[in-house]
């Protein structure tokens, strides 16, 4: 499976990024540079989806790709697929159902707290209405600190809690084909069974525990952006989720020089304030750029110069940095094609 991930990545990073990239992308290393390849490489999807990853595992298995003929290298640590590798890549695509719903840029943060909340609700609720004493499934302090919370909150009997509890998850997973919805049911536990790991339902259904793991992320996902968006019919989860999803994801340093550019403040007046190098604040316009959609560059870059790195860029089929600026010329700076590049996230590689 994870042969299959990485050939995905580097097939995407189409040369242009090392084998590190993939790491810090995979890892969910929450830096500028990280997020803005996760936008312009269409890799959202799978940023921080594989959080305990090592740089060693992919190294190891880049070895093998590289031992099928799957991949060439091309520059230190940098690679791209060869023939063989993109036929097999596009077999294998059709059975990375995962894809569907996979937005790790969004929710790598909170879908585990999401998991710890509804699993340990699931428990105590199934235990309160069958009377019975359980240890919690969970000894995360923040969670169980929220769900205690919570219960103290309603005012709805247990039995009807869980019932409309219920009603909301069986909705969900009637929508869901009847592999995912057993993956998500399985990781369950009740006042009579606990909840299966990844790793037990991957035997269970003879797949790669990695498969597994990708497709209850998958799950958590899809559950989340169903219960924001449609709330009205979710109430009950709905309180699971609300404080979890922020509507925008920027590093903390990055927001603060948000907040000094909303109040009219220059690159250089926010850098002389906050005391850090011009170089660092550009840092975090791009990343700004990159993640919010109503973020103009226009007092960045002139219309004419955003026009002339777009054509180029997609001209050339790169996002490589040098190639473009060669191809506009040196006048073009490289935080105006960073700029550029982070608000045209649709931009394909060729």
């Amino acid at each position: 499976m994870l042969p299959y991930l990485l050939l995905y990545c580097l097939h995407r990073f189409n040369g242009e990024r090392s084998l590190a990239a993939v790491y810090h992308l995979l890892s969910g290393k929450k830096s500028a540079q990280t997020l803005q390849d996760s936008k312009w490489f269409q890799l959202e999807h799978v940023f921080g989806v594989c959080k305990t990853i090592s740089l060693l595992e992919l190294e190891q298995t880049a070895q093998e790709l590289l031992m099928q003929k799957w991949i060439v290298s091309i520059d230190e640590r940098s690679y791209m697929l060869t023939e063989a590798g993109r036929r097999e890549l596009e077999q294998w695509l059709p059975s990375a159902r995962f894809f569907a719903h996979l937005n790790g840029s969004f929710y790598h943060a909170v879908d585990t707290l999401f998991w710890y909340r509804l699993s340990l609700a699931v428990q105590t609720l199934s235990n309160l209405v069958h009377r019975y004493k359980f240890a919690p499934i969970h000894r995360h302090e923040a969670t169980l600190a929220w769900v205690k919370k919570y219960f103290l909150s309603q005012t709805k009997p247990a039995h009807d809690l869980a019932q409309a509890l219920y009603q909301e998850l069986h909705a969900l997973c009637s929508s869901l084909p009847e592999e995912e919805a057993t993956i998500f049911t399985l990781r369950l536990t009740s006042f009579e069974r606990i909840g299966w790991t990844n790793e037990q339902i991957a035997l269970f259904f003879r797949k790669d525990p990695l498969y597994i793991q990708l497709m209850f992320q998958h799950l958590l996902h899809y559950m989340m952006k169903r219960i924001e968006r449609e709330s009205h019919l979710f109430p009950v989860l709905h309180e699971f989720v609300k404080d979890l999803v922020k509507p925008v994801s920027l590093t903390l340093s990055a927001q603060k020089t948000y907040e000094w550019l909303q109040k009219g403040k220059t690159i250089a007046e926010i850098a002389r304030i906050r005391k850090l190098k011009r170089n660092t604040i550009e840092d975090h316009i791009v990343e700004i750029a990159a993640n919010v959609r109503e973020f103009s560059i226009e007092p960045f870059v002139a219309e004419e110069t955003r026009r002339m790195i777009m054509k180029e860029a997609t001209r050339l089929g790169t996002r490589q940095l040098k190639k473009i600026r060669d191809a506009v010329g040196h006048h073009v700076s490289y935080f105006e094609i960073r700029l550029v590049l982070a608000k045209a996230g649709e931009l394909r590689a060729s």
